[in-house]
């Protein structure tokens, strides 16, 4: 999958910069764990969205704004997309049957 600005997902259609809006209204919640701040923008996906593809996406707009710790979990969920956690579990399966 190549990582484009615009993605059209289902009914959804939405852009890179709408992703971080909405990561940067969750930093800007103040006495909240940065782990909490990451959960809930995941968790507010559109469902199917791969959290790793919409991370790249954020990732791509360097937007200042958005505080050094919360960037640096977007970051590490950049480098988990679905293929690659597939991967890691279907590892996983293996080594617990042998």
């Amino acid at each position: 999958m190549t990582l484009a600005t615009d993605l059209s997902f289902g009914d959804f259609s939405f852009d890179g910069a709408e992703l971080n809006a909405s990561l940067l209204a969750l930093d800007a919640v103040a006495h909240e764990p940065v782990q909490m701040k990451l959960l809930a923008w995941v968790m507010g996906l559109p469902n199917g969205l791969d959290p790793a593809v919409a991370a790249r996406m954020v990732l791509s707009q360097h937007d200042a704004r958005i505080s050094a710790p919360l960037m640096k979990l977007v970051e590490v969920v950049a480098q988990y997309p679905r293929e690659r956690l597939a991967r890691i579990v279907a590892g996983k399966r293996r080594l617990a049957l042998n």
